[in-house]
């Protein structure tokens, strides 16, 4: 709804400035995600709880590729 505004109502310097800053919030919480995910697992190998070390490998390949994805679609993206 806001996207579909966005793009009728402003020239292309705002949207790509719009798309910048949605991207790069994405990019910290993946970074964080990722962290999160290493102290996880970090934990459960300390537990030796098998569970919590999956669950944190599962996060930090998550939050890898949507780091990516991110990364890769602003490099292919023409305004």
């Amino acid at each position: 709804m806001t996207f579909d505004r966005l793009r009728q109502d402003t020239g292309a310097e705002r949207r790509h400035r719009m798309w910048s800053q949605l991207r790069i919030f994405i990019a910290a919480m993946g970074t964080l995600c990722s962290a999160t995910g290493i102290a996880i697992a970090v934990y459960g190998l300390v537990q030796f709880n098998k569970t919590k070390v999956i669950t944190g490998v599962a996060m930090i390949v998550v939050s890898t590729v949507v780091y990516v994805t991110i990364l890769v679609r602003d490099r292919d993206r023409v305004d």
